[in-house]
């Protein structure tokens, strides 16, 4: 595969397109041999294996050239820090970083040199990386000449990406919620050059903590709107960043630091939770890596080795990486990307399909925003953007169109930059950042909430799963992935459920207070229940002794005593009144005639009334009703009860 050309300043073309800001300067990167064990620092060159070094250093001596370790002073603390990364993952691989060096050349020598080094044999790859340049197509707005009023307006109402989904990506929501606006959290940017004198960049602000700032207007004013999307002050003026309470810091990839190198230096002060913005993209080889003024054929920065191992080691200590996918209209599932670039290692392949290998960024492509912001119209709201890279490795979308933020000067001008600002920030650059204070501000609200910051994979997963879906638009169908627009209300249910806890998340002393709060519900659940089992027994035990009673008194016999001797009295009160008047149905008159007949009606309504009651007296003390109440006696009542009333029909017979 070709390499790219010696880097060139690119003027203007014939359509009068107005260059890109300048590239970094090509990177050439020196993968050794595992075995080897290599040491070139702290006055070392040597092969610990005991593999001479010699041709190696004359190879480097004939072009005037040094090798360094790419991601730290020395091996050994490189080593030390990408094991202390596989510790916050629990199941993460240590990412192989040792092995990589940078090789301090000049420019027109790097082609020849880079052949020359991958032909040694303690060498597994070497190569030469194009320079990066800012994802900004199209962002060449120039400074309105009029100047500022003496207070600058609130442009709030015209940032529309803060607005409730589909949208915006409920930013305003996110402000009600505790750690809403990002406290707590950390955000290093990583590209060129910034304006942390601006107005509206006041607070939170960490400066540039690594590299050099480049001296370019461009990279400036793509830095200065890059940080007001998501630090942008809550005040009375100018516009909010998303994320405005986080503390936000930058790295610049000039001054001999380079893109894997910045990602690896801004890992290293940051921790778990925070969150590295790579405002990048370099040329691929659909056009042979060489550089471009519209940017196509521009890809995601993962796709070379070293880079991949710095995410991937960012990512292992739990940050979150959002990188920008890229503005060369690319289909990253197309198969030019699974051929390796020309000295690359063996066994390289291809990260845009995460089933071979997974950096764990969170890659960002460029949506429509709106039809009729700012009085333009892109396509259908969240369509993608033509110019944006699309396939399955894109996570999500942000406003890739119409962001109004700090910057540029084409919504307010004049001479003084620090009150410039743009209503037309573009490109995968201005739909990152966006991704970035979603990221920030659901974080934030972890914290506020006492639990752990969300994983990569998890905020990863909460993206693909929640949002503003993608939208078809003639030409640009919604196959062609960029993701759904972030909905920080549903990343939220997400996260953190519906006012449950997620079990995994919970501390230990959570859980335990959990489990202290199940017991004591439980006792208070048993407690109920012998309060009421108590009542129930006692009402029981009443029951049964008035039970009892009743069948003591029915033993007894002492209503049937009463009846056979004849002495009957009244009472005011007893056993049977409660069940059908027994008093009144064994003394009413029967139709029999004869005191016999009269005794008989009573002992039928007697056993009636025995009867209701029999259900109420155990089976040990129940009479025997098979016979009459009266035993033996009962057989003659019966004859003489039939003697009667034939004597009683003849003479009736007789009568007529």
């Amino acid at each position: 595969m070709a390499q790219p050309s010696k880097p060139s300043i690119r003027k203007a073309n014939a359509n009068g397109d107005k260059p890109t800001p300048p590239p970094s300067p090509p990177e050439l990167v020196v993968v050794m041999q595992p075995e080897a064990s290599m040491r070139a620092s702290a006055g070392r060159f040597e092969a610990l294996s005991g593999a001479p070094t010699d041709t190696l250093r004359s190879i480097l001596a004939d072009n005037n050239a040094t090798m360094r370790p790419l991601f730290g002073a020395t091996e050994e603390r490189i080593a030390n820090f990408s094991y202390e990364s596989a510790g916050v993952a629990a199941s993460a691989e240590p990412a192989d970083l040792v092995n990589f060096y940078l090789v301090d050349a000049a420019p027109e020598k790097m082609e020849a040199l880079t052949s020359d080094l991958a032909k040694h044999d303690l060498v597994a790859g070497a190569y030469v990386k194009p320079g990066a340049e800012p994802a900004a197509l199209l962002n060449d707005m120039a400074p309105s000449g009029e100047e500022a009023p003496p207070t600058t307006p609130d442009f709030t109402s015209r940032q529309g990406y803060l607005e409730a989904a589909p949208g915006g990506v409920e930013a305003r929501w996110a402000w009600t919620q505790a750690g809403g606006l990002g406290s707590g959290i950390r955000i290093i940017d990583i590209e060129g050059a910034w304006r942390f004198t601006h107005e509206d960049l006041t607070g939170n602000q960490g400066g540039v903590v690594g590299g050099t700032m480049s001296t370019d207007i461009g990279w400036r004013n793509h830095g200065t709107a890059v940080l007001g999307e998501f630090s942008g002050d809550v005040n009375a003026f100018g516009i909010a960043g998303i994320a405005s309470d986080a503390i936000v810091s930058a790295i610049s990839i000039f001054g001999g630091v380079g893109s894997a190198g910045a990602i690896n230096a801004a890992a290293a002060r940051l921790g778990a939770g925070d969150v590295i913005l790579l405002e990048l993209h370099r040329p691929g080889p659909r056009f042979g890596f060489a550089g471009r003024n519209d940017q196509r054929g521009y890809i995601a920065i993962e796709w070379w080795p070293d880079d991949f191992a710095a995410i991937r080691n960012a990512v292992n200590r739990g940050i979150i990486v959002v990188e920008a996918g890229g503005n060369g209209a690319e289909n990253l599932d197309d198969a030019i990307y699974q051929t390796p670039g020309t000295g690359f290692p063996a066994g390289w392949t291809n990260p845009f399909r995460r089933s071979n290998r997974d950096s764990g960024a969170i890659v960002v492509g460029a949506g429509a925003p709106p039809p009729g912001t700012h009085g333009r119209n892109h396509g259908a709201d969240r369509s993608r953007l033509d110019f944006s890279n699309f396939g399955a490795l894109v996570d999500t979308q942000g406003w890739g169109r119409e962001v109004t933020t700090a910057g540029y000067g084409d919504l307010q001008g004049g001479t003084n930059e620090d009150i410039w600002y743009t209503d037309m920030f573009s490109g995968t650059s201005s739909a990152s950042p966006i991704i970035v204070g979603v990221a920030a501000s659901l974080q934030g609200m972890a914290r506020a909430r006492g639990r752990a910051p969300l994983t990569p994979a998890e905020f990863r997963n909460c993206l693909r799963t929640t949002g503003s879906a993608q939208q078809d638009e003639p030409g640009r169908p919604a196959s062609q992935r960029i993701g759904s627009r972030p909905n920080l209300r549903q990343l939220s249910i997400c996260a953190f459920g519906k006012g449950k806890e997620r079990s995994k998340e919970v501390v230990k002393e959570a859980k335990e207070f959990k489990e202290s709060a199940k017991e004591l519900k439980d006792a208070r659940k048993e407690g109920k229940e012998f309060v009421k089992e108590r009542k129930e027994t006692k009402e029981s035990i009443k029951e049964f002794k008035d039970a009892r009673k009743e069948r003591k008194e029915f033993k007894e016999g002492k209503e049937f005593k009463e009846f056979k001797e004849g002495k009957e009295k009244d009472k005011d009160k007893d056993i049977f009144e409660g069940w059908g008047g027994f008093r009144e149905r064994i003394s009413q008159p029967t139709a029999v005639a004869g005191e016999e007949g009269e005794l008989q009606g009573r002992i039928a309504a007697l056993e009636g009334a025995v009867q209701e009651l029999i259900h109420f007296i155990g089976a040990d003390l129940r009479p025997d009703l098979s016979a009459s109440a009266l035993g033996g006696d009962a057989s003659g009542l019966a004859s003489g009860d039939e003697q009667a009333k034939r004597l009683k029909d003849q003479k009736d017979t007789e009568g007529f």
